[in-house]
């Protein structure tokens, strides 16, 4: 590939953008387009030799050799016809992952949620033992100032994006699935750009995922998970159940992190986070036993690094606090998302106040009564308008089903949108508050805006 000239369509994305990255450090001509190819985006990629045009444009493909897509860009694209008529090689996205799996001792994590959280604790303790891991992630790590790491090790660290139906073709070394739910399913709607038509259909496709790798570490509290995999011949379980390989034992959760004993592999460790809530835990027991059964690191080596991972950007992200009041941004988006980080938030002790935007008009038409259900857990919920990521709306879905819902079951709702949001809440934190943003769109802007000193009017 270090001859041709790769053109990343659709390359402002996280995944993407790493992909393209490390093309570009193996000495891949490289360069790519993007509708919001923003000048952060352009200067992180410019970096690396990468030339980035903003918007699409047919004559983008012209004397390239190979075009890659990402799983959004839908199949009649101006600029992917373009490459098709011009007999340009495409591939999608996971074509490029698979790529690097063939060249690296693979370790891809998947599952329906905690997929960026677990990377991230493998990649920092394979860095940490010093087997100098290639790493891609979906979300920011501070020890990478970024989403990729371009190694001279054997190993790579890599997120797996389970919307993407081509994850099933990869065949990685070891194979790490956290849990499996109901999500990124099309079902009635016609909608199919990061989309499984119908649950059967995830469910084939994680099988074959597990199927093709030579290892597999999977979460044994999820049933309906180790029904589907148990049969693999080289699998590893972990997690709090009975039957788990390797078990979270004595889980004492506190209000920024948690310590736990991991029994199973040799002696028993200790491990300490800094980042809270049960699931958080059976991340770290995922990222421990994958270093030790895929990469040979020691348990207790592995533990020793989980004790400075501090998150990755937008999962349980302290922002400076307000008057007194904590600011935490997460990207929760499906209902047992948002509702094992509002568990996380309650156990601090605070007064919990959350800002909900629901993610994709989809995903919000299958599941907003559990959306709401598990936002009220929450003293006080503030919902905003469907973030739609490009989907067309979907009549009769709406924040007011939400809201009502929220309130019926005893909870403060209301429907704001960003600036009113940050509008009410600095007129009304209090000290003993909890503020939380929910959701994988850009609800982060309000914290951003509290954690920021007010503008003053010229």
């Amino acid at each position: 590939m270090n001859d041709q000239h790769v053109h990343f369509m659709g390359i402002g994305g996280i995944s993407m953008g790493g992909l393209a990255r490390h093309l570009a450090r193996d000495g891949v001509r490289v360069s790519g387009c993007d509708l919001t190819a923003d000048a952060d985006v352009r200067r992180t990629l410019a970096e690396t030799g990468i030339e980035v045009y903003e918007g699409h444009d047919p004559a983008h493909v012209t004397g390239i050799d190979r075009l890659v897509v990402s799983a959004a860009i839908p199949s009649d694209h101006p600029e992917l016809e373009a490459a098709r008529a011009a007999g340009v090689e495409v591939w999608r996205r996971m074509d490029v992952l698979g790529e690097l799996f063939s060249q690296y001792q693979a370790l891809g994590v998947t599952g329906t949620h905690g997929k960026s959280t677990t990377s991230g604790m493998l990649a920092t303790i394979l860095m940490a033992a010093g087997v100098d891991p290639s790493v891609q992630l979906g979300a920011f790590h501070p020890e990478l100032e970024g989403v990729m790491r371009h190694g001279d090790g054997a190993h790579l660290v890599a997120e797996v994006d389970e919307s993407d139906p081509g994850f099933g073709q990869l065949h990685a070394d070891t194979a790490v699935i956290t849990n499996l739910e109901d999500d990124h399913v099309a079902g009635k709607h016609d909608e199919r750009r990061t989309y499984h038509a119908n649950l059967e259909a995830l469910e084939r496709t994680t099988q074959a995922y597990a199927d093709g790798a030579a290892r597999l570490v999977y979460c044994r509290d999820w049933d309906a998970l180790h029904d589907l995999v148990k049969h693999h011949p080289n699998a590893v379980t972990y997690g709090e159940h009975p039957e788990a390989d390797v078990r979270i034992v004595n889980l004492q959760p506190e209000p920024s992190g948690s310590t736990f004993e991991i029994h199973g592999l040799g002696d028993p460790v200790e491990v300490t986070l800094q980042v809270p809530g049960r699931h958080n835990a059976s991340n770290a027991a995922a990222a421990l036993t994958a270093a030790v059964v895929g990469a040979d690191v020691s348990a207790r080596a592995a533990a020793e690094a989980l004790q400075r991972f501090a998150g990755v950007g937008r999962r349980w992200q302290r922002w400076p606090d307000l008057r007194g009041a904590w600011l935490v941004d997460d990207y929760a988006h499906h209902p047992t998302e948002v509702r094992v980080t509002l568990e996380a938030a309650v156990a601090s002790g605070r007064r919990v106040r959350a800002v909900l935007q629901p993610h994709r008009w989809v995903r919000t038409a299958q599941h907003w009564p559990a959306l709401a259900d598990a936002a009220s857990l929450a003293s006080e919920v503030l919902v905003l308008d469907v973030y739609g990521a490009g989907e067309r709306p979907i009549p009769g879905v709406s924040p007011a089903q939400i809201v009502e819902r929220i309130r019926r079951h005893g909870a403060q709702a209301a429907h704001h949108d960003v600036a009113s949001a940050v509008r009410y809440l600095r007129s009304s934190v209090e000290p003993n508050d909890l503020v939380i943003t929910l959701g994988a769109g850009d609800v982060w802007k309000v914290v951003r805006s509290l954690a920021e000193p007010p503008e003053v009017p010229a």
